[in-house]
């Protein structure tokens, strides 16, 4: 386990930005739009220590991008070719989004944010009145992020006026110096190869591979791509068995959003500070994310996310290894900036 730093903080705003959308369309009996809220309420991870008003002026690129994933997922889901398109669309929409993840230096670094909610969104399928009302929540929820991202500050304007406090100045991040379209290349290569396996072998998720790929490569260098695919591949299988156990009891409505939200809230308390703890406890998430679409059979699921991020994480470190005998440069990232203990995130 890292040292603790304030790691409360980023689990509270997390939870907050999950649980408050959650609860709202669950009392309003539209639960069945809560996918779109917790993928618009991921734009709350990113900043995680930076200042509040450089952590403002993050979130809204990350907001905007959540966004323009959520969408163009939606338009994927209302086509009744989606299993086709939803592989490539995303495997080139990791490139897009790693091009200005390094033009912006966000942390956590990376795509599989914004891998993780086209192909989501676009695996469900959508009726367009559906797609619409999905939009608008997902503008409230991400507007809801930011605001609870600021709030800190607010809050101590106004009991403190304007004294001088170090932890809110802005920040400055260097410019990345690395090959950012080769980086960028890694992760259409890998999506596309990651998600293509388990929709040839016929697995029904096949955006896990690709999930457990991107974030794998999101690390800096070959050796911690293979660490990062071994973490989240153990993770993984001990959040399978946590997982199992909570999809036996069923869980929906309220019980379902209150596990949804202390799950994602935990993991974002750990996530710096043990990536397979994390991982343990995002698994059992997603797969409680299924159940509030209604539920599925508990061991074909759990057997399907298993095999996947085996697969992704397998794919993550073969193109490290072809990296490292070919081109050891290629891909490669120089740490920099206020990423820190943010840049092991992804």
């Amino acid at each position: 386990m890292r040292p603790y730093d304030r790691d409360h903080w980023a689990a509270l705003r997390v939870g907050l930005a999950t649980a408050i959308p959650l609860v709202t369309l669950w009392a309003t009996g539209r639960s069945d739009l809560a996918l779109f809220a917790v993928f618009a309420a991921f734009t709350s991870v990113y900043g995680r220590n930076f200042p509040h008003v450089s952590r403002l002026r993050l979130q809204l690129i990350a907001g905007g991008a959540q966004l323009l994933s959520i969408a163009v997922g939606g338009a994927i889901a209302l086509s009744p070719h989606r299993t086709l398109l939803v592989i490539p669309i995303a495997a080139l929409w990791a490139c897009g989004a790693s091009l200005l993840a390094d033009r912006v230096r966000w942390t956590p670094p990376g795509p599989m944010f914004q891998v993780f909610t086209l192909a989501a969104v676009a695996f469900v399928p959508l009726r367009p009145e559906v797609y619409g009302q999905g939009l608008a929540v997902a503008v409230a929820s991400i507007a809801l992020a930011l605001l609870i991202g600021y709030v800190g500050r607010l809050i101590w304007r106004a009991h403190e006026g304007r004294l001088r406090n170090p932890y809110l100045k802005p920040i400055v991040v260097p410019p990345h110096d690395g090959d950012h379209f080769g980086h960028a290349t890694l992760f259409l290569v890998g999506a596309f190869v990651a998600g293509a396996i388990p929709a040839l072998i016929g697995i029904g998720h096949p955006y896990w591979a690709m999930v457990s790929g991107v974030a794998a490569l999101s690390a800096p260098s070959g050796r911690h791509r293979v660490l990062r695919a071994t973490q989240r591949f153990v993770g993984t299988l001990i959040g399978l068995g946590l997982g199992a156990l909570l999809l036996l009891a069923h869980p929906s409505g309220f019980a379902a959003i209150i596990l949804v939200v202390l799950l994602q809230a935990g993991a974002e308390f750990v996530v710096v500070r043990n990536y397979s703890l994390a991982l343990a406890l995002l698994t059992p998430l997603v797969l409680v994310l299924g159940e509030l679409g209604g539920p599925q059979p508990i061991g074909p699921l759990i057997w399907q996310r298993g095999v996947e991020t085996f697969i992704g994480a397998a794919v993550a470190v073969v193109i490290a290894a072809v990296i490292a005998l070919f081109g050891p440069r290629f891909g490669e990232r120089k740490r920099g900036g206020n990423g820190g203990a943010d840049s092991i995130r992804s």
